[in-house]
């Protein structure tokens, strides 16, 4: 192992039980949450419970709103940390782009709360098609989420939790056309289709993320071994 990840790992395991390495994991938990209220509210839409959704609209922008905090507080205390400019800007790096999973969350909740507002009509089938693409990216951060909380060890489980995020976005990815094509095809007007290819966005780009997340902690643990 190079003398850089030996520092990185050192630095963790000094800070294992702090603020940092606490306070990376509740970052983690605040964007899960996010994902977590978006798919809670694209299957009320399904079933045509508008209030509900909107609720779970609601709760997920808090989450968005408490992860910037978090991420604001963990780059304050890395910045004063005793990691050198490299770990230090790769771990920032890891924090703001983890952050960006909870902001395109947002940005399709945005998009589903403008559904009900203009009164867009969007076929069930299509409701459906979006609960089961935020099910994968659920499944997708909680194997990122995983994979941080094995951060400050010797890296046992990691490779295993990577791959299972790349699996995830795979099947996502996999789904992205099938899913435009049901909304380009279906019996929308221009209004629906817009919002609709806009959330569809919004998720092919968490997911994205996720993964660009993911491949910085195998770059942090994998890629410095000699």
């Amino acid at each position: 192992m190079s003398e850089d990840a030996k520092g990185l790992l050192g630095w963790f395991g000094k800070r294992k039980e702090d603020v940092i390495q606490n306070g990376m994991r509740a970052h983690a938990l605040s964007v899960l949450d996010c994902v977590t209220e978006l798919g809670a509210a694209m299957r009320s839409m399904e079933i045509g419970d508008t209030q509900t959704a909107l609720k779970a609209v609601e709760r997920l922008y808090a989450s968005e709103h408490e992860a910037d905090a978090l991420e604001d507080n963990l780059c304050n205390q890395m910045s004063i940390g005793e990691l050198g400019p490299q770990e230090r800007e790769d771990l920032m790096h890891f924090v703001k782009k983890t952050d960006s999973i909870a902001n395109w969350c947002k940005e399709a909740a945005i998009h589903l709360q403008l559904v009900v507002d203009t009164g867009a009509a969007i076929p069930v089938n299509v409701w459906g098609m979006f609960a089961s693409t935020v099910f994968d990216l659920e499944s997708e951060v909680n194997g990122l989420m995983n994979a941080i909380k094995i951060l400050g060890t010797d890296g046992t489980g990691i490779a295993e939790c990577i791959q299972g995020v790349k699996d995830q976005e795979r099947r996502i990815d996999a789904a992205y056309m099938s899913v435009m094509k049901e909304i380009l095809t279906a019996d929308m007007d221009h209004k629906a289709v817009i919002l609709s290819l806009r959330m569809l966005d919004s998720l092919e780009e968490a997911a994205d993320t996720c993964k660009g997340c993911a491949d910085t902690i195998n770059i942090l643990f994998y890629a410095k071994r000699v």
